[in-house]
């Protein structure tokens, strides 16, 4: 079965926009600097990107809903513009700590969460920890991280190869399954000029700190806040087929024929949030902030 992180990630080669007329900020979270940009006005929704992204992957995004929405995109540690601490024990829970924080610092009550990948897993853990902090959530390529899921499948070649300092993009290479076609020069250079932004040891850290973030069916079988699933049909639909009966308090939505990597980058993926929010606006209160 295919890395999750290995797909998302060659799609990722190919999004790399800049998020216009949004200033850098930053807050302190226990010590780790960790960026943030705000576009927009209305009810707050946080974004939290996928494994080896930043906020400007959300670029689509922000400049549909921020027209009713104000947006707020982060870089996880270890990512983008933020910290990058090398321990793994500063990883984890930590990063669900970080969003919880940014709400503490930015004055926000409650607040929409969206999530894709990586993101989203730390978006499942934040709804089984603090339900209170969230009115509605929207969980893409993810039912969180598990100690059995297939979605860790690359940690035990990929995780090393990065604490070492390993590039990400020949760790990836090497970390990929015997099947997985090579990639092309264009593609190579692509990810070559990627390693640029990353610091591999922050990401391997990242990579094996998952124990933190686990999250079992009993959890998320108690789920009572409003949460929308999407997938891409092509990415592990066994899976998704299997947890709808196994969590019926989640609402599913298949984006046919994607990948995990590219069915963020679809028009579908934004239909069907919007769809969401106006559905889940409807029969939940907006809270004062």
């Amino acid at each position: 079965m295919k890395s999750r992180t290995l797909v998302a990630l060659t799609s990722l080669l190919f999004l790399l926009p800049c998020i216009a007329e949004a200033s850098d900020q930053f807050f302190d979270s226990n010590g780790v600097k960790i960026r943030y940009i705000v576009a927009g006005t209305g009810e707050p929704i946080i974004l939290i990107h996928p494994f080896a992204a930043s906020a400007e992957i959300w670029e689509p995004l922000v400049k549909d809903l921020s027209q009713n929405y104000r947006l707020i995109a982060m870089d996880c540690r270890g990512h983008g513009k933020s910290e990058k601490p090398h321990d793994p024990k500063q990883y984890g829970i930590e990063m669900v700590n970080d969003v919880v924080r940014l709400m503490d610092h930015l004055g926000i009550k409650k607040a929409i969460i969206i999530g894709y990948s990586m993101g989203g897993s730390i978006g499942m853990k934040m709804l089984t920890e603090h339900p209170d902090r969230i009115r509605i959530a929207v969980i893409g390529g993810s039912l969180g991280f598990t100690k059995y899921e297939s979605e860790h499948d690359e940690v035990p070649l990929l995780g090393p190869k990065l604490l070492s300092g390993t590039p990400l993009s020949d760790a990836m290479i090497a970390s990929a399954p015997p099947d997985w076609p090579k990639p092309g020069l264009q593609q190579r250079a692509m990810m070559k000029r990627m390693d640029a932004g990353q610091d591999s040891i922050a990401l391997g850290a990242e990579t094996v700190s998952h124990e933190g973030l686990w999250v079992d069916d009993k959890k998320l079988r108690a789920i009572t806040v409003p949460t929308l699933v999407i997938y891409g049909g092509n990415d592990h639909p066994e899976f998704y087929a299997e947890a709808k009966s196994r969590f019926p308090n989640l609402q599913f939505k298949t984006i046919e024929g994607a990948s995990h990597g590219a069915a963020m980058q679809g028009p579908e993926f934004l239909a069907y949030i919007r769809e969401f929010l106006d559905h889940a606006s409807n029969t939940a209160p907006i809270p004062s902030h």
